[in-house]
């Protein structure tokens, strides 16, 4: 399992394999292939070697020990081999066009229902490899039942001290010095032109290689421990040199992004989100949305012809904290969902019976979210910490917040009422339409692919009111 998931890594990583496997099953199945095939057996047969020894006994059914070592191993199999079949077929079928260039399966259950099997073949995978552990933890507690931890001693051979090499030896050693002429050498291709960056490249290369010749050549030569474990036997020196290794790396990976944020925070068209519908990413992030749905729609004629509304941009999410792109597609992805002209009705009825709205879908019911309340009091501070982390909130946004959440609550409610609840709340609802947290993720769904809120739009139109603000 080890082997395989090291396998499928970089495979993952070539761009036409990524293409078809992202934001599908397969991935699921690559993580769980490492986590619970590798990490998890292997963390199994460690119970089971140290356990005994630590109660100086033996263990009490070698062959329950077998038969997990074997449910085990086959239930996780069965359960991978389900995920990569899903998996493949959904990127198959999501990439699928007709003779015009149209998707051929344009609704996305039809992929739930081709993938449907897969399911049962993955819950009789996990529940194979779960007995396995309940046979494990029922072995376990037979073996040191009635027993004692027992204590041992061992000699231990002290070995000859090594003459130890002082820190200027190391210090001041070739292999550092072709490592700072390197690095130096690289850094300059951050300030140099084309032609000088390559001269500096190929300098480099140059002193990778021969400073790797010498140390080799050194090696057969010098008699006595290496360089490195000379380096080894100096703890501070190898935690100094250890924390500047990952400190350029950091820097070198942390400063372009930072400075690329910036950047793309000033020109963004994209405004942030208004209090209430940033009260609605909250539902959205506490239901767990992003499970099962991705905000990230990727630059193929594919998700283009699915998904209206253009590829994403760095822009679309410049004001998330934290970012909602996500990692599997169970659902279709929500980047671009107000595009699809759904309505706060469509949204209201899929919340309270998926399937009214979308036949085939897999997705569960969210009635609570009609009888929670919003979290008005929390707006103001919700509000702050986004404006300390650079969400562009002037103090009177902040502190007005509560009031304009629910002026914009209040309009969604008037246009659901008059569809949907002409004769009161559902029953057992004592909580207001335009208080509910359904309300509040409403309006964050419905401003998913848009630069600017509808609410901000017909303020504008029909002049903005002044809210009160709570000094």
């Amino acid at each position: 399992f080890y082997g395989m998931s090291t396998f499928e890594g970089p495979l993952l990583s070539i761009r036409s394999v990524s293409a078809l496997g992202h934001y599908t099953d397969w991935i699921i199945g690559h993580v769980h292939g490492g986590a619970l095939g590798w990490n998890g057996l292997m963390a199994a047969g460690m119970f089971y070697w140290l356990v005994p020894r630590l109660y100086g006994t033996k263990l009490h059914s070698r062959a329950a020990a077998n038969f997990h070592f074997y449910i085990g191993t086959i239930g996780i199999l069965v359960y991978m081999v389900a995920m990569w079949a899903s998996g493949i077929t959904q990127g198959l079928m999501w990439q699928a066009q007709d003779e015009g260039g149209g998707l051929l399966y344009p609704g996305f259950t039809e992929t739930v229902d081709a993938i449907r099997p897969m399911y049962y073949a993955r819950l009789i995978g996990g529940t194979m490899y779960f007995v396995g552990f309940v046979i494990l933890v029922w072995n376990l507690i037979m073996t040191v039942k009635g027993k004692k931890p027992v204590e041992s001693s061992v000699e231990v051979v002290v070995e000859k001290a090594e003459e130890e090499a002082s820190w200027s030896d190391i210090v001041l050693s070739k292999p550092v010095i072709a490592t700072t002429v390197g690095c130096v050498l690289l850094g300059g291709v951050a300030i140099a032109n084309a032609m000088v960056s390559a001269v500096l490249v190929g300098l480099t290369v140059a002193v990778a290689i021969g400073a790797t010749l010498a140390v080799q050549a050194a090696r057969k030569s010098t008699k006595g421990p290496n360089w490195h474990r000379l380096l080894e036997g100096k703890s501070l020196i190898f935690t100094i040199f250890v924390t500047i290794g990952i400190l350029i790396g950091g820097i070198a990976e942390l400063v372009p992004t930072i400075v690329m944020g910036a950047n793309e925070r000033a020109e963004s068209p994209m405004q942030p989100y208004t209090a209430l519908e940033l009260h609605g990413r909250d539902v959205y992030i506490s239901e767990g949305c992003y499970l099962c749905h991705s905000q990230m729609i990727r630059p193929f004629t594919w998700e283009n012809a699915r998904y209206p509304g253009g590829v994403s941009s760095v822009s679309d999410s410049v004001w998330d904290h934290p970012f909602q792109w996500g990692s599997k597609r169970t659902g279709p992805d929500l980047a671009r969902e107000s595009a699809m002209n759904r309505g706060p009705v469509w949204h209201y009825n899929h919340m309270f019976d998926p399937r009214s709205t979308s036949e085939g879908s897999i997705m569960p019911p969210y009635p609570h979210l009609r009888s929670t309340a919003i979290p008005f009091a929390e707006t103001q501070s919700n509000l702050g910490v986004m404006q300390m982390l650079g969400v562009p909130y002037d103090n009177a946004a902040v502190l007005g917040g509560e009031d304009d959440a629910r002026a914009q609550a209040r309009a969604i409610a008037e246009s659901l009422r008059a569809q949907v609840e002409r004769s009161g709340p559902p029953e057992g609802v004592d909580v207001p339409l335009e208080e509910s947290e359904l309300v509040a993720l409403i309006s964050y769904l419905e401003r998913l692919g848009r630069n600017e809120s509808a609410w901000r739009t017909r303020q504008a139109d029909e002049g903005e009111t002044e809210v009160a603000t709570n000094e």
